[in-house]
């Protein structure tokens, strides 16, 4: 994978790659488009490998792949990406659900001895208030 070389089985992190991925990550956060912050980087890039790398998840670390960018980082960049995709899209591809704060409880009438069961009776009796 681009931004690692394998040595000896084990992933580690190639510098010079390193340096490009950070700067594309960077570069799109600021407001470039992919291509755009591919080429600041110094390596010119489809935009398709470019969304691809931008959502690889290893790039924050994983039990085999060692860190490049923060978590921070990778968040900000696919948060732009689903907007702009939003953006440019007739149909919506994401929309964030509600966030609901304010929950009222009924008083559990009915008692299950399975676990289960009474944890899916507790839950129906859950009201969202608006």
């Amino acid at each position: 994978m681009y931004g690692y070389k394998i040595i000896n089985g084990k992933a580690v992190i190639d510098e010079a790659e390193a340096v490009v991925i950070i700067g594309i990550f960077n570069g799109y956060i600021s407001g470039l488009s992919m291509n755009a912050a591919a080429e600041n980087a110094g390596v010119p890039m489809a935009h398709s490998t470019v969304k691809k790398l931008l959502s690889r998840t290893a790039y924050i670390g994983d039990d085999y792949y060692p860190a490049i960018i923060s978590r921070e980082t990778f968040a900000k960049a696919n948060g732009r990406r689903l907007h702009r995709a939003n953006l440019h899209s007739h149909e919506k591809r994401y929309t964030a659900p509600p966030i609901h704060k304010t929950f009222d409880l009924a008083g559990a009438e009915t008692h299950y001895n399975d676990p289960a069961q009474q944890a899916e009776y507790i839950y129906s009796l859950i009201e969202v208030k608006p």
